[in-house]
């Protein structure tokens, strides 16, 4: 028993002294271990004092940027090697037009799609050689179609396989539908005229041929209105020319259409000219002269100007009438006014006009025995006075004495406007009076008469 107990006696001994041991060591290694974190700080701190100077200073930090550039420079810029080789991206590349595979000649294709969005995923030298190459495209192949209605999906040429190209929309809905040939007439249109002195008027052009064969749908042709060859006027043109017209076609609404015109272009052939007239200029008062006075006489700075318009318009003018406020006339005075263009004139060679008046007292003086002559009758009908109506009227001349005494009965112009009637019956219908001198005024006695209108 006493030696038993003495075995235990010693191993309590030797656990004391191997923790001993242990503390000294755990001690040993804890000293070791926070010199070694003191050395690795300093370390660090060294570095990240140097890399401070590098980056925050002015003299070092362009060429740390030039070295960090360079860098992305090479990688992205290397096609078999490189930083960002394995990189994978997304980019949006825009809209690109949709072609169709098919044969324009032969078939008409509506509801395709004009443009689709492209979005391309892959590398980055991918991507970016896609973006460079000129051969990319988005079609739709219609060859194994048939004419109808059908929904096609929208494929790419010209991306490498290892990209992943995504379309928005990625699908259509086409109809198809077999072309014929109709023959049209040929009309024309000037474009860009504006560019043209308008002193300069533009006769029919004369075109290589007056028909042109138009390709589409039977229901495309049906739409179509009208074609037109389409003539670009140049603003040196100042005679005849030649020049090349393009050929469109137009619905009702005047929208272009999109059909095949054969030709499409032919030659143009128009002649230039320059139709002008010398004009007398008159003026006519608008309303009342102050204090019972009339204009006597009035002198212009220009007596004639010179008319540029088509001849059809300048054979209707005779005088270019000049309107002035009468209601500021209250003595002999000088002003000018404005030259207003008629319809159709397209340039006068003045455009103001400098007037001297001289006014008189207002007088009176009655003619009679002037005819009333009835106008503007419509087919199928006769318009007579009636029965018991005089036949001539009195007029009543307003204007200065040497005005009004110059007026002859075949200066005047009284007549009945029966151009509203449209039944036989009779009326009673007011009388107009007019006079060639516009100094004056005029009146007649008695301001309406009767006509008697018969079916014939």
């Amino acid at each position: 028993m006493a030696k038993k107990k003495k075995r235990t006696q010693l191993s309590s001994e030797g656990k004391t002294e191997l923790a001993k041991a242990i503390a000294e060591k755990s001690q040993t290694f804890a000293k070791t271990y926070a010199n070694v974190e003191i050395r690795l700080s300093r370390v660090f701190r060294w570095i990240s004092g140097w890399v401070d100077k590098l980056l925050f200073n002015q003299k070092h930090g362009k060429i740390v940027a030039l070295m960090v550039a360079v860098l992305f420079y090479f990688g992205m810029s290397s096609d078999n090697s490189g930083l960002f080789e394995n990189m994978k991206s997304a980019e949006t590349l825009g809209e690109y037009k949709v072609s169709a595979v098919v044969s324009n000649q032969a078939y008409e294709v509506t509801g395709l799609d004009e443009m689709v969005k492209v979005r391309i995923i892959g590398d980055i030298s991918d991507i970016k050689s896609v973006k460079q190459q000129k051969n990319f495209r988005v079609v739709a192949n219609l060859t194994d179609l048939t004419e109808g209605t059908h929904e096609v999906k929208y494929t790419t040429e010209g991306a490498p396989s290892r990209v992943e190209v995504v379309l928005e929309p990625s699908n259509g809905i086409v109809t198809i539908k077999k072309k014929s040939i109709r023959s049209f007439t040929l009309g024309y249109d000037f474009v860009t005229r504006s560019n043209m002195d308008s002193i300069y008027d533009l006769g029919e052009p004369e075109l290589e041929q007056g028909e042109v064969h138009v390709r589409a749908s039977a229901e495309t042709l049906d739409s179509i209105a009208y074609v037109k060859a389409l003539i670009d006027v140049k603003k040196n043109y100042t005679s005849d020319f030649t020049t090349e017209a393009t050929i469109a076609a137009y619905d009702d609404k005047g929208n272009k259409m999109d059909v095949d015109i054969i030709p499409d272009k032919m030659n143009a052939h128009v002649k230039v000219s320059k139709p002008n007239k010398r004009v007398s200029l008159s003026i006519v008062p608008n309303g009342v002269i102050p204090a019972n006075k009339a204009i006597e006489s009035y002198k212009l700075n220009h007596d004639k100007v010179t008319v540029y318009a088509k001849q059809s318009v300048l054979d209707q003018i005779e005088v270019l009438p000049i309107t002035i406020p009468a209601s500021t006339l209250t003595s002999n005075r000088d002003f000018p006014m404005p030259i207003v263009p008629p319809n159709g004139v397209t340039k006068i060679s003045e455009s103001v006009v400098n007037i001297s008046v001289k006014l008189a007292d207002k007088k009176e003086r009655v003619m009679n025995k002037v005819p009333i002559k009835i106008e503007n009758g419509m087919d199928g009908f006769t318009f007579a006075l009636a029965n018991g109506t005089q036949q001539n009227a009195s007029v009543t001349i307003s204007g200065a004495k040497k005005v009004i005494d110059k007026v002859k009965i075949e200066d005047l112009h009284v007549y009945v406007d029966v151009s509203k009637i449209d039944k036989a019956g009779t009326y009673e219908q007011p009388l107009i009076v007019e006079g060639k001198n516009k100094l004056a005024t005029y009146a007649v006695k008695n301001a309406t008469v009767t006509i008697a209108v018969k079916e014939k």
